[in-house]
């Protein structure tokens, strides 16, 4: 199947559609859990609607998931103190830090897998165009649904 370029007027008919229906679903088939949907929003809306596959989306719960047990981790280490004592009164490092080691390595090992680490797949410029349709057809969608809250 042949692309519409992304400059079209056919691609920002779609981007319009697209952005009508809102950001991508979670798979059904994959846990979230609430503390997650922040991050699986900033995600989604990295790229426009039609560049997620069903096998992406559900990488991006596993890197939303990631997300939330850095920030909730990071949280907890913040209270807590990079070194800490043992019961003989050693200071030791806290293992806290480990594991925020561990999740930093999957956050970039997936976001390597979606390629989200600052180079698009394909052309670059037409990603790059297709992604700023895709925005100015999200605040059109916004913008709308603010008017109508206004009108009732």
């Amino acid at each position: 199947m042949k692309r519409t370029r992304a400059d079209s007027a056919q691609s920002a008919v779609k981007a319009m559609v697209d952005a009508a229906k809102g950001p991508p679903e979670v798979p059904g088939h994959v846990r979230m859990r609430e503390g997650d949907a922040p991050f699986w929003d900033g995600i989604v809306r990295a790229r426009a609607y039609d560049e997620w596959t069903g096998a992406d989306l559900v990488v991006a719960a596993q890197l939303a998931r990631t997300q939330a047990d850095i920030e909730r981790e990071q949280e907890t280490l913040d209270c807590e103190g990079s070194v800490l004592k043992n019961e003989r009164g050693t200071q030791v490092a806290n293992p806290r830090v480990s594991i925020l080691e561990n999740l930093a390595r999957r956050e970039m090992a997936l976001m390597r897998s979606l390629r989200m680490t600052g180079t698009a797949a394909g052309d670059s410029r037409d990603e790059a165009t297709r992604r700023k349709v895709q925005k100015a057809a999200e605040k059109v969608r916004a913008d709308l649904a603010e008017d109508e809250l206004l009108a009732t």
